[in-house]
């Protein structure tokens, strides 16, 4: 109870809607802010530096000198199902992290609290955006609201817009995850509406 009051103040008071993250962003995309706190909880856990790396499609060599490279700089890491969650402690680690990962033509990798992946990298750059910048809470929360917006419009159906965020839409769990998370934000009356979503998009 107390998460959640906590997260309602801080989504909610409209008296700081201009410097809240979530409120701000998701006013500007037309997209609840709390869908957009609920996806970054799924994706990152609600952490700005995190840097998690596909290791199903790394080469044995990429994967070694990875993993080479984390233990040689300390930089603590998880090694999940399908990713390497690389736990950066500040933002001169996960800079260098971006810069090795990139440099090294590592195929994919997300970035930060909405976990940007880099295959949006030539799109961002002609924005002026580098991959350094999705370090930015703001940019990075920018950038996940445009991508989610884009899906929705292609798809027309939030369920298949969240799924696509998460790049698969047949035989993906993930839009069951964020409804879920978004679940635990909703005050009572909200949780018993029958269409979850008619005011998320």
């Amino acid at each position: 109870m107390k998460r959640l009051w906590w997260m309602l103040l801080l989504l909610l008071a409209t008296a700081h809607a201009s410097t809240n993250l979530w409120v701000a962003t998701g006013r500007a995309y037309g997209i609840e802010p709390r869908l957009l706190y609920a996806i970054s909880k799924i994706e990152s856990n609600v952490s700005p530096l995190l840097v998690s790396v596909n290791f199903q499609k790394l080469s044995p060599q990429q994967y070694k000198n990875l993993h080479n490279a984390l233990n040689y700089k300390n930089i603590p890491y998880k090694i999940l199902s399908k990713v390497i969650q690389i736990q950066n402690r500040n933002i001169t680690e996960a800079r260098e992290v971006i810069y090795f990962l990139d440099k090294y033509g590592y195929p994919s990798f997300d970035i930060g609290l909405m976990q940007i992946n880099n295959i949006h990298k030539q799109t961002l750059l002609n924005k002026n955006i580098e991959l350094y910048d999705l370090l930015s809470e703001t940019v990075n929360v920018k950038v996940g609201a445009e991508i989610l917006w884009d899906c929705y419009k292609k798809h027309r159906s939030p369920s298949k817009a969240i799924n696509a965020y998460n790049g698969k839409l047949v035989g993906n769990d993930y839009y069951a995850k964020v409804s879920a998370e978004f679940r635990k934000l909703l005050l009572p009356h909200e949780n018993s509406s029958k269409n979850l979503f008619y005011r998320i998009l």
